[in-house]
C-alpha cells in the first residue's frame, strides 16, 4: 500500500513538473505489490482478458497504465 502512495505523489510531482509520467513494465510480483491483491487474482484476470499482458519473453509483463486501468475497473 505505502508503495502505491509513494507512486501517485512522484506521478503528481511529475505532473506538477510538467514532466510526462513513463509507462514502464512490472512483473507479477511487482502488480501483486502494487495492486494489494494475490498471484492467483492475477492471473485469474489474465486468464478472463481483464488484464492485458505480455509473455513474449517467457515471463509476464505489464504495462503499469494497464494495470492502472484494471484497477480503477475492477
Amino acid at each position: 500500500m505505502e508503495y502505491r502512495i509513494f507512486e501517485k505523489l512522484n506521478e503528481i510531482l511529475s505532473i506538477l513538473k510538467g514532466k510526462a509520467v513513463p509507462d514502464g513494465w512490472m512483473d507479477i510480483g511487482q502488480v501483486c505489490e502494487y495492486s494489494s491483491m494475490s498471484r492467483s487474482s492475477v492471473r485469474r484476470s489474465c486468464q478472463d482478458g481483464r488484464l492485458k499482458y505480455s509473455d513474449q519473453h517467457g515471463k509476464f509483463l505489464f504495462r503499469k497504465s494497464d494495470v492502472e486501468r484494471w484497477i480503477q475497473n475492477g
